[in-house]
């Protein structure tokens, strides 16, 4: 009984066996069988450099030839090859960006880009410093943005002596130890005090 290999089991004649027709046909057979592969696109192959049998290999490459196009089948013939891909992203043939399409970026948005500064200037993207600040010009219209020097100038700084130049309303309530702004009415004549409201302080003169 002849031995046999151990991938695709051709036999193998000892020497002291007369040769057999029918045993070479045999393995001639199992080896033109084993050329005729299929290939099975979905076998994954193996995260290392290994050996397989032919079928084997051949559908590992069907697989990697599948991922790399993106068709659903590894024979489809691919929208594009890799040298017009690298002929079409280093040549910049590359349409510009729109509103509904993609693009690489066009040389004005570029030059916006490259003109951002962290300066209140005009017409120019807003970029933060080192710090994470930026400047910005007075406001002109209620949704503008409001920079540190309007807010000093127009508003109340905390625990700094000002001028109140705006009409203050007085609170009229009967919460009384509530912190509050009051009415304060002089009495200057009379037997009668002034009309007042709640919370109001009189001081007759």
């Amino acid at each position: 009984m002849p031995n046999s290999t151990p991938n695709y089991s051709f036999k193998k004649p000892y020497y002291s066996e007369s040769a057999d027709v029918s045993v070479i046909n045999e393995n001639m057979d199992t080896l033109d069988e084993a050329l005729m592969v299929t290939a099975n696109q979905t076998t994954t192959p193996p995260q290392e450099n290994t050996k397989s049998k032919l079928s084997t290999v051949i559908s590992w490459l069907a697989n990697r030839i599948k991922a790399i196009t993106g068709k659903a089948n590894w024979w489809e013939t691919p929208a594009t090859t890799l040298e017009n891909c690298n002929s079409h992203i280093t040549g910049g043939s590359h349409a510009n960006a729109t509103s509904s399409a993609n693009g690489f970026m066009s040389k004005e948005d570029k030059q916006k880009l490259d003109g951002a500064t962290s300066a209140g200037t005009a017409s120019k993207l807003m970029l933060r410093d080192s710090s994470g600040r930026a400047q910005t010009a007075n406001p002109a219209v209620a949704a503008d943005i409001a920079n540190k020097s309007y807010v000093d100038s127009n508003f109340v700084r905390s625990n700094t002596d000002s001028t109140l130049s705006a009409k203050l309303t007085a609170q009229s309530n009967t919460s009384y130890t509530t912190k509050q702004v009051r009415n304060i009415v002089f009495w200057t004549s009379g037997d009668v005090p002034p009309t007042t409201q709640n919370g109001d302080v009189i001081i007759r003169l």
